[in-house]
């Protein structure tokens, strides 16, 4: 019989006996909140609990109306003032659902936010990123940073939760396309250099990993990195192959606080500010154009728009042919700080920034 055919109640019950070596807390908080769903499908659809299905309870419409009659205070057993349910206690009950989930194998389907977990800025999350991606954490597996780095790239790029990118298939990911992105429930998201780097690097050590199984290729994006622990008497299992949310999860966290104080969980990062991708777009090809002496310095600095008059001298002059190396020289003959925005800068400094260089390099001439 398939496991998701079986009696609801023998697959808590075998969930809970998996869970003998956790701690005691854990374990009583699974068995309350998942009883309290058995108890809440009974009443429901009127069954008797024998006739209620292990994957019953996998049903989203049973689960988001259990979630709701519990914010409501319907679920509620003792008689207090404020019968609501929490935030916490909500995160227990979405937290318990996707464990008894993973233990019929299947995927997660309810985002977890717990309380006090304050999600960072779009600017903070990229950052977050980046210190990840940069710089490996000490006492660390190489391949497991590369993985959390790249999963982390993708959660900032997408904003999409855990439990759809961990679903993500190597076809999903097109890197070398002319608009690289990544699919994620048949949706495309556009990727930024940086995160094509960050997911080409895992990807390369993907194919290196699997190579060495053997046998067809592995499609899954994520896959362990070393060779699982023997659990409930089973043998341990062999790296390289698809694994689990938990994996996933744990590997962020311990990264994470080895990089600062308190761990960041994944879904505290949020999605890049699109509205900011096109802002460094239009600058990098400006910067572009000025380097391949396809436009000129007067017309750089006469252009509207956040993308140029929010950007630092010290960056646009070092992108002028030739001068590059020189720019610092330049800036204090003019006494002109290379951090200054350019729309800070007036008409007059304007000019003798332009002059300055005219004078003293070979460049387009400026009208």
């Amino acid at each position: 019989m398939d496991a998701l055919e079986r009696p609801a109640r023998a697959e808590i019950n075998a969930l809970l006996e998996k869970l003998t070596t956790a701690a005691a807390a854990t374990r009583a908080l699974r068995r309350f909140f998942l009883d309290e769903y058995l108890g809440f499908l009974v009443d429901r659809l009127e069954l008797p609990e024998e006739r209620i299905q292990a994957g019953d309870l996998l049903e989203m419409g049973y689960a988001t109306a259990w979630l709701a009659a519990a914010a409501a205070g319907y679920t509620r057993q003792r008689s207090v003032t404020e019968p609501e349910a929490s935030e916490a206690s909500q995160a227990a009950r979405c937290s318990s659902f996707n464990h008894f989930a993973r233990h019929l194998d299947q995927p997660e389907r309810l985002s977890v936010e717990w309380p006090g977990t304050k999600s960072l800025s779009a600017a903070d999350s990229e950052q977050f990123v980046k210190a990840l991606a940069d710089k490996r954490p000490p006492r660390t597996n190489q391949s497991t940073w590369e993985r959390t780095s790249a999963l982390a790239a993708l959660r900032v790029a997408t904003g999409r939760p855990l439990s759809q990118l961990a679903n993500l298939r190597t076809h999903d990911i097109a890197l070398d396309s002319r608009e690289p992105t990544v699919s994620v429930q048949g949706k495309a998201y556009p990727l930024d250099a940086a995160t094509v780097r960050i997911v080409k690097r895992w990807l390369d050590t993907h194919t290196r990993l699997t190579a060495q199984l053997g046998g067809g290729e592995v499609a899954e994006v994520w896959i362990t990195t070393k060779p699982g622990r023997p659990r409930f008497g089973e043998p341990a299992r062999h790296p390289y192959l698809p694994c689990s949310i938990r994996t996933l999860r744990a590997a962020q966290h311990d990264l994470t606080q080895r990089l600062q104080p308190r761990s960041t969980r994944l879904g505290q990062l949020t999605a890049r500010d699109t509205a900011n991708d096109a802002v460094h777009q239009a600058r990098d090809e400006a910067l572009a154009d000025l380097q391949a002496r396809r436009t000129t310095l007067r017309e750089v600095l006469d252009r509207e728009g956040p993308a140029i008059s929010r950007m630092a001298v010290g960056r646009l002059l070092s992108s002028v042919p030739g001068i590059a190396h020189q720019c610092d020289q330049v800036l204090a003959e003019l006494e002109i700080s290379r951090h200054r925005w350019i729309q800070r800068l007036t008409p007059l400094e304007k000019r003798r920034l332009v002059d300055a260089v005219n004078t003293r390099w070979e460049l387009p001439v400026e009208s």
